[in-house]
């Protein structure tokens, strides 16, 4: 009687009922491994392929899943592009070729033919299987594939051309050369220099080895192997550069969503330069609120709240960053922005730029709801300069980066009084000196107004322009 197994549920996962196996009258044999056997290689593949999947370039595991996700999308991208360029180039290559030679002998010489076809197969690979899957592995298997069928097209074209036009060889051996050069040089681009070595080592010994089978090796074929080695040296140390320069880009990007921009600079200038208690330095607080808009969004679908929110605070926190300030906070439809001296002395003018700035970005957005029949939108802006320390506050389990102070309170009680007010955007006259005065902007004095919680009266201004340089 024939033996029978039933795969493991990872291969199976619903195998037919079998009354005549029974665990003990399966046994292991050279042409049919038992059901234990074969689910311990199934692991083991799989556990291959999940270290795989979370492998980075670079040739270690990746520390974070998140950082491999976002290199492996990189390597993905890059490898689609090559791939256009190789689909594009193998294509011409065969196409120019053959043409030529079909007009001139009426023959096509397998080169044209070999180049033609991998050409088209990589267009199509491109189209097809490598827009739903990668793995790194793919880009070592076809920077094999390029230099494989280089050496492929070489020894066609270097037959053919001995017995059509023996005066064109070593034309076409310099022209082989070259090629293979830029194949190699396309490797710095994949970020390993595991690969870039590879490549190196394969096709040299690829271009050795046809010269070699055609008879051609001579003096300057050693002096080629010595630049295909200096290429090599060129493409590991560039590779391995480039790749902590991406690993720390990329950290950078990540940390920035977390930190503010100026403290992640710090941290990479020097590691051990960040008080964990605390800063004390001057900075100009921003605020800004929507007015009314909690009793608008009542009638409004979460859809479209959330639409409104983003348009609003995108808008708002570009209009910071773009002088110089720091988005610390968003609660609602509100944004808490500081405008450090760190980022240079004119903070406080920086500061009332970018509130202007928000003041016109508001009334774009405004332009595009009344056209669309939508209610326009009103919001409120105060800035207060002062000192404030800056550090990471919270407990173990949740810190954050911000900034906290009487400055920032009071700069949070100026904005709330804009609606009594009855003014977009209201500074306090801290904040106006220090941005240059009357020299600098276009202000009009509000008055003095008691801000809850506070015992000293607060002066006020609002700021309608920025006067033109003289």
């Amino acid at each position: 009687m024939p033996l029978r197994i039933s795969l493991p549920k990872v291969l199976n996962p619903r195998p037919p009922p079998s009354p005549a196996v029974t665990p003990g009258s399966v046994k292991r044999t050279w042409g049919a491994p038992g059901v234990a056997g074969l689910s311990g290689r199934v692991r083991r593949a799989v556990s291959r392929w999940e270290t795989e999947a979370t492998r980075d370039p670079f040739g270690r595991s990746a520390k974070s899943p998140a950082l491999a996700q976002i290199l492996r999308a990189q390597s993905w991208r890059i490898e689609q592009l090559l791939n256009v360029l190789r689909a594009s180039i193998w294509t011409s290559i065969g196409a120019i070729t053959g043409g030529a030679e079909f007009v001139d002998k009426h023959r096509v010489s397998p080169g044209a033919v070999f180049a033609l076809a991998w050409g088209l197969a990589s267009a199509l690979l491109g189209l097809t299987w490598l827009k739903r899957f990668y793995r790194y592995w793919i880009s070592a298997v076809l920077s094999t594939l390029d230099i494989t069928m280089l050496a492929v097209c070489m020894d066609a074209g270097h037959r053919y051309l001995l017995h059509k036009n023996p005066a064109l060889v070593a034309h076409q051996l310099y022209a082989s050369g070259i090629v293979l050069l830029a194949l190699l040089a396309s490797n710095a681009l994949r970020f390993s220099w595991r690969l870039s070595l590879w490549s190196v080592v394969y096709g040299a010994g690829a271009y050795w080895l046809v010269l070699w089978y055609n008879g051609a090796v001579d003096v300057l074929t050693y002096v080629e192997l010595m630049a295909f080695a200096l290429v090599g040296v060129v493409l590991v140390y560039s590779t391995r550069k480039l790749g902590s320069i991406v690993l720390q880009v990329v950290e950078r990007d990540a940390l920035t969503r977390y930190l503010p921009a100026p403290v992640v600079d710090r941290i990479a200038r020097d590691p051990l330069g960040i008080n964990m208690q605390g800063e004390m330095q001057e900075v100009t607080a921003l605020f800004t609120d929507l007015c009314g808009f909690t009793s608008m969004s009542e009638t409004m679908a979460p859809a479209e709240v959330t639409r409104v929110l983003n348009e609003y605070l995108s808008a708002m926190s570009d209009e910071v960053t773009a002088h110089g300030g720091i988005p610390m906070l968003y609660a609602g439809d509100s944004l808490h922005a500081v405008f450090p001296e760190t980022g240079g002395r004119n903070h406080a003018r920086r500061a009332v730029g970018a509130a202007l700035g928000m003041v016109r970005a508001l009334g774009a957005i405004n332009e595009g709801r009344r056209s669309r029949g939508l209610q326009p939108l009103a919001a409120g802006i105060g800035l207060h300069t002062g000192p404030a320390v800056g550090g990471p506050i919270g407990s173990a389990q949740l810190l954050q980066y911000t900034y906290i102070g009487d400055t920032v309170n009071t700069a949070s009680r100026i904005e709330k009084m804009t609606r009594t007010a009855g003014k977009s955007l209201l500074v306090s006259g801290v904040t106006l000196e220090k941005a240059g005065g009357a020299a600098e902007f276009e202000a009009a004095f509000v008055g003095n107004a008691p801000l809850r919680g506070k015992c000293e009266q607060v002066e006020l201004w609002t700021v309608t322009s920025a006067k033109p340089a003289v």
